[in-house]
């Protein structure tokens, strides 16, 4: 009887380190505004939650491997956990790399922030629009398709068989290769205008020599900024979350 229980209690913890492992990078959930305490509690209350849909069918019989196979299971469940939520972050900071080169083209690179997802300051466009879309991603459910994407895991990647170290890699580089275009096709649109305003500003300081017609427009450049990104933001974001939902409705991994 003790027997069996060490064995469910061994089977309930590789769970716990593929899930917390997953919620340690995922967007919003990993956000250092969130207590320790709290995703630690999250994770737990999740493992519980799917441990009886996963365990009869999923696990195998953990009774039978050594102390050197068990250590090894946990090493291997946590950085499976941890790859699938570091995936998922690579969404998040390609949307802040075009933040912050948005900022660039508008202005607003020299106007510190207020860190609200990360630890470090950044632009305020970049803390404004990962908030908003943290909080898009929860008001759609898409914190929910992540933990679904780490359920569906267990059918590519079952307990105790390791893919290798070139399937994760592969994996790393066709999702930074989708996040950086993504990136791409954000800031495009800034970009354009922002070839366009300084070729006019140069054309214009060519003209008037004696006004210094970058500080001149500095307000003009950021309004012009200001409004292209409200006329944009709502494709903007159906672009973010598109992306990101099919990334996980194909399977997050």
């Amino acid at each position: 009887m003790t027997h069996t229980i060490e064995t469910q209690l061994l089977g309930l913890f590789l769970l716990f380190c593929r899930i917390g492992g997953c919620m340690l990078f995922a967007p919003g959930l990993s956000s250092p505004r969130v207590p320790m305490h709290v995703r630690l509690f999250a994770a737990l209350a999740v493992t519980v939650a799917v441990a009886p849909m996963l365990m009869p069918g999923t696990f195998p019989d953990l009774s039978r491997g050594s102390d050197d196979r068990r250590l090894w299971l946990i090493l291997s469940e946590s950085l499976v956990g941890v790859m699938i939520g570091l995936l998922a972050r690579c969404f998040f900071l390609a949307l802040q790399f075009a933040a912050t080169a948005i900022s660039n083209f508008v202005g607003l690179s020299g106007i510190p922030g207020i860190p609200l997802e990360e630890s470090d300051t950044g632009s305020p466009l970049s803390t404004l629009v990962s908030t908003a879309s943290v909080t898009l991603i929860f008001a759609m459910g898409l914190h929910l398709e992540l933990l679904r994407a780490v359920i569906d895991s267990y059918a590519v990647m079952p307990l105790g068989n390791w893919i290798g170290a070139g399937s994760l890699l592969t994996n790393l580089l066709t999702t930074l290769a989708e996040t950086w275009l993504l990136a791409l096709r954000l800031a495009a649109p800034f970009l354009l205008y922002g070839v366009m305003v300084n070729v006019a500003l140069g054309i214009g300081n060519r003209f008037a020599q004696q006004i210094s017609v970058y500080h001149a427009t500095t307000g003009a450049v950021m309004l012009g900024g200001f409004l292209l990104f409200y006329i944009v933001w709502v494709d903007w974001a159906m672009v973010f979350t598109g992306s990101y939902q099919a990334w996980l409705r194909d399977g997050g991994f």
